[in-house]
């Protein structure tokens, strides 16, 4: 309470009500005397003053239109936005103190005067007839006060002076700091971002190429993905399938994590891998295991792990080769039940590009996702029927901004993520009313065929992941989209910053309510209509590594400068970025 008792902006929102009582009262009583007239012609230059200092303060943080309208209207939605009072005390400094105080003293000098009018005499009421001698007491009353308001409105004039000096004080002091960090140093995209998005690529054409399930009961299977990666290049994946035995339908799941080597790297390495890996079991530990496949040439080439070759080691272990396997899922499952939870590969997938993914089993208890506790998973468009005042505050806000950002850097070239996506395509696992910890699990997914043939060929799995280029192409000439993926990613962050749901296909509407103030603050209707349009300077090519590098900085990082803010502290990011 005592920070809130000292945040600038209630202070000046009671200031700016009061100024404009005090000014509406005054010229009622006016008519008493020309020494009055004179008394409330200062009141108004120095009120004037302080709105234009209020103004000139707000302009530093906020769109000069925007701040003209806050000052205009003491019950204008902005001064709601605790981003106005953290970047206003950032902007300040140590001058934060020094002002608020001023302020509080322009306030009280305000309260002061309205308090003197209303013990002045009921003439000051608005509809109320005095008579002569009534009128007489009055003026008699107000003009024995006289030198009273003009020493509150010359301390006003004083303290008037003394924002100004402290204003200008800040601005001084910030500009040479802003020369040397407030511009911060652009960088590349970070190198886990690439390897995210090559990993869960190669993962996803391997398990859709080799996966088998010849358990009848099985009736669906889905892999879920989980956006909240682990910054080394590992994926975190939830393998969900469906049971049904008579009219019961039970949904059980593997949790798991996906680690990817090149296939070189780990035949250069063999001598110490288990050295560096978590060893590997299997049912046929002694057996080398050769994987042949054709590449794009149709050339066969042959791919051996060798395990163990170290010559302390006792005995060679190797994992299952799952590309072999002619029931997947049963070797997967058959692993999970057992009751000693090891950190053990399952299995791995050699897929097509020379990456070997290994699957382990999660058995951190802090870690692992309980089968128990896990609901049916729901749709993050879903969100925005909770209020926002029970829902996330300002800064989780930003975060899952941030978070989704990032999914479309990692996973715009892969099949994960279509070129033109919604929030309805991602879910994530409710945990209670704690929705800020329910994102936690936050995913995108993609359902098993069990009828694929292990022999398909890469190109007619993806068949119909997306919609047909010709129409996607005809949306973005006739709506003037410069890239779909970016547009998707402008109307998620739109419906963030304005906490309801959207049309993405209602292109008009989206540019209406995005040229709109977001309660977020100015700075993130910024960034969103920034990647609305895709306005980064390096065309619309998401494939283009200046174009992502751009997205990372004047998106990414600029969200994350905002939530410092907000938070008053420095942000974890997901990632070290180099």
């Amino acid at each position: 309470m005592a920070e809130l008792a000292l945040a600038i902006v209630p202070l000046c929102v009671t200031a700016i009500k009061g100024a404009g009582i005090v000014r509406k009262k005054m010229k009622i009583f006016c008519h008493s005397d020309r020494v009055f007239k004179r008394l409330r012609k200062r009141f108004v230059t120095q009120t004037s003053i302080f709105l234009d200092e209020c103004q000139l303060l707000l302009q530093e943080i906020l769109d000069p239109n925007e701040a003209e309208a806050m000052v205009g209207s003491p019950n204008h939605p902005g001064w709601n936005s605790e981003y106005v009072d953290n970047q206003i005390r950032d902007f300040l400094g140590r001058k934060y103190e020094d002002f608020v105080e001023t302020v509080e003293e322009i306030k009280d000098y305000i309260q002061s005067l309205d308090i003197n009018l209303d013990n002045a005499g009921r003439g000051g009421e608005l509809n109320i007839k005095l008579k002569k001698s009534e009128r007489v007491g009055e003026k008699i009353d107000i003009m024995s006060k006289i030198s009273e308001y003009e020493s509150t409105i010359e301390s006003f004039k004083e303290a008037n002076q003394e924002l100004k000096r402290l204003r200008k004080t800040a601005c001084k002091m910030l500009r040479p700091h802003n020369k040397k960090v407030g511009t911060f140093r652009r960088k590349s995209l970070p190198h886990a971002y690439r390897l995210v998005a090559h990993h869960s690529s190669s993962f996803y054409k391997a398990l859709r190429m080799f996966w088998t399930c010849l358990q009848s009961h099985h009736t669906n299977h889905d892999v879920r993905l989980l956006l909240h990666s682990r910054g080394d290049g590992s994926l975190r994946v939830l393998m969900r399938y469906r049971t049904q035995v008579g009219f019961q339908t039970q949904h059980q799941f593997l949790d798991l994590v996906i680690r990817s080597q090149s296939l070189q790297l780990i035949h250069l390495s063999a001598p110490t891998y288990n050295e560096t890996t978590p060893p590997c079991s299997g049912e046929r530990p002694k057996k080398i295991r050769k994987v042949r496949f054709s590449d794009d040439t149709g050339h066969s080439s042959e791919a051996t792990l060798s395990l163990g070759s170290n010559s302390s080691a006792k005995a060679s272990i190797s994992a299952p080769n799952l590309c072999q396997s002619k029931d997947m899922c049963t070797e997967l499952c058959s692993q999970s039940h057992q009751h000693n939870c090891l950190e053990l590969c399952s299995g791995y997938l050699d897929a097509p590009d020379e990456l070997r993914h290994q699957l382990y089993l999660v058995c951190d208890p802090g870690e692992r996702i309980s089968s128990k506790e896990l609901r049916e998973p729901a749709v993050l468009s879903g969100i925005f029927k909770r209020a926002l005042h029970t829902s996330l505050s300002v800064p989780q806000q930003v975060r899952l901004a941030i978070q989704l950002v990032e999914a479309v850097l990692q996973f715009q070239s892969t099949p994960w993520l279509q070129s033109f996506w919604s929030l309805q395509d991602l879910s994530y696992f409710p945990d209670g009313d704690d929705l800020a910890t329910s994102l936690r699990t936050l995913h995108i997914s993609t359902d098993l065929s069990t009828a694929k043939s292990r022999s398909s060929k890469i190109d007619t799995i993806m068949t119909g992941v997306g919609q047909s280029s010709e129409e996607l192409e005809d949306a973005q000439l006739s709506s003037g989209i410069r890239n779909l993926t970016m547009y998707s990613l402008g109307v998620a962050l739109l419906q963030i910053g304005r906490w309801s749901p959207l049309d993405p296909g209602n292109v008009v509407e989206i540019r209406k309510l995005a040229a709109r103030d977001s309660h977020i603050g100015p700075k993130f209707k910024e960034i969103t209509l920034k990647v609305l349009e895709c306005d980064f300077g390096f065309g619309s090519d998401l494939r283009a590594q200046k174009l992502q590098a751009a997205i990372y900085n004047d998106v990414i990082r600029e969200l994350e400068s905002l939530l410092e803010k907000l938070e008053g502290k420095r942000v974890d990011t997901m990632y070290d970025p180099h």
